[in-house]
């Protein structure tokens, strides 16, 4: 242990002034992030629509994110991250305050639409600009403790998230479940998220200029906008798992405000709490994962968490009982995410450095079509005929067929024969002398937005 704390202070010296003002930005985006995640749907219901509307609000910035994604990755591979994180940054703010002002379905799919535009700029880049900002020394820590902010930040937003409708509600002598006191929660979540802005202000140049442009498009005027047959193949094994995974936490992530809502009758300040506890779990498990990965190997340790979830989300699914059911959640969200900085760190490390944005956008893309959008669309329907535990039981088979494929796809990666063929498989994507090596979130782009 006290090894793995010195691996952290040495790693967190080494970062770069551009990767500490991105970690402020996750912060405070994260904060804004998970009020709207305990928000949207409750005051969503307050308005009186129902769960297959909210999922079609969820699946909305999919739809944006499949049209845009790889466009996106293409060009930020090419003329640098920093002016398409302060886009997708400004978007998010500006349509998290549209949505919380909205009331009629045409406003709330619009603001989702341009949510989903924001989005997609900032989950394809954040991750390769991380990578950009790291080396293998150090990737692993920086991206483990960008997610550990993610989820750590989540505790404040899901606090706020359930106080803010509680408060207000007692000012104004109405329920916390009212339109009224949900929106107010709603807004200052889009408030939070505009500060988020301010430190990608600060970014640092990229390192670009009219030579380093000129030479990065020299360099990759022979690769394409998409990979070639044998990065194809790669980026398949990478991406099917993942899309599983994204699916399945589509069909039941998106619902979790809703199902203890409905199944216990808790008001948003005691869902507020639990989602908070929540976050700190995760953070506390992200970091300790880097430690099981050096040991066990990051493909095992990935395996190994999302299997051990397995038991804990059937629990949960078919508890009627809230102490169980709260255990069984945070046991479950836990394990199922604590491998995502490792499998990001190893997918980015098996593609050569200039399709680190493309593997990112097609991640993104899957993944909000799994997580934004078929997989809500599916659950609302499987909710409103069949109540939750068709939706949840759905879940469970995506992630075990999701653990199977990935073990079946990468488990010889680290071991010397399958490190010889992982590089042989992007040997003619990577300059010569900068073949990706295999030193392993799922959910690379924006995991913060990807979890499972």
């Amino acid at each position: 242990m006290n090894r793995g704390l010195t691996d952290y202070w040495r790693a967190f010296r080494s970062f770069s002034s551009g990767a500490r003002l991105y970690l402020w930005h996750t912060m405070l985006g994260s904060v804004a992030w998970s009020m709207v995640t305990l928000l949207l749907n409750l005051y969503l219901y307050s308005l009186g629509y129902r769960q297959d509307f909210m999922g079609l609000v969820n699946a909305l910035p999919a739809a944006v994110t499949m049209a845009l994604g790889l466009p996106v990755g293409g060009l930020a591979d090419r003329y640098g991250y920093r002016a398409f994180l302060l886009a997708g940054s400004t978007l998010t703010a500006v349509s998290g305050i549209g949505v919380a002002l909205a009331a009629a379905p045409g406003a709330i799919l619009a603001w989702a639409a341009l949510s989903g535009m924001g989005g997609t700029l900032t989950w394809v880049i954040g991750t390769p600009y991380l990578a950009s900002q790291s080396d293998e020394a150090n990737r692993m820590e920086l991206l483990s403790v960008n997610f550990a902010l993610m989820t750590a930040a989540g505790f404040a937003g899901s606090l706020l998230a359930g106080q803010i409708p509680q408060r207000v509600a007692a000012v104004l002598a109405t329920d916390p479940m009212a339109t009224g006191p949900l929106r107010a929660g709603m807004l200052a979540a889009g408030l939070l998220s505009t500060l988020a802005v301010v430190p990608l202000l600060r970014l640092p140049p990229e390192p670009w200029g009219a030579k380093g442009r000129a030479r990065a498009l020299s360099s990759l005027a022979g690769a394409g906008w998409l990979p070639d047959r044998q990065e194809a193949g790669l980026f398949a094994r990478i991406l099917v798992p993942a899309a599983l995974i994204g699916f399945g936490a589509g069909v039941m992530v998106t619902f979790f405000q809703i199902f203890f809502r409905l199944r216990f009758g808790l008001e948003p300040g005691q869902i507020g709490v639990i989602f908070a506890f929540t976050s700190v779990f995760n953070a506390v498990a992200s970091l300790v994962t880097p430690l099981l990965a050096r040991r066990m190997g990051k493909v095992r340790t990935v395996v190994a968490t999302q299997l051990a979830s397995i038991p804990f989300l059937l629990l949960l699914t078919f508890s009627y009982d809230l102490r169980w059911a709260t255990v069984a959640y945070y046991a479950r969200s836990a394990l199922m995410n604590m491998g995502g900085p490792v499998s990001m760190a190893f997918a980015l490390e098996l593609v050569a450095p200039h399709r680190r944005a493309t593997l990112s956008s097609l991640e993104a893309m899957l993944g909000s079509l799994g997580r934004g959008g078929l997989g809500p669309l599916v659950s609302g329907l499987l909710q409103v005929r069949g109540g939750f535990e068709p939706a949840f039981t759905l879940t469970t088979l995506c992630y075990v067929a999701a653990t199977a494929l990935y073990w079946w796809f990468f488990k010889d990666a680290e071991r010397p024969q399958g490190l010889t063929t992982a590089m042989a498989s992007t040997s003619k994507a990577a300059p010569r002398g900068k073949a990706a090596t295999s030193t392993v979130e799922r959910a690379g782009a924006g995991s913060e937005k990807n979890s499972a």
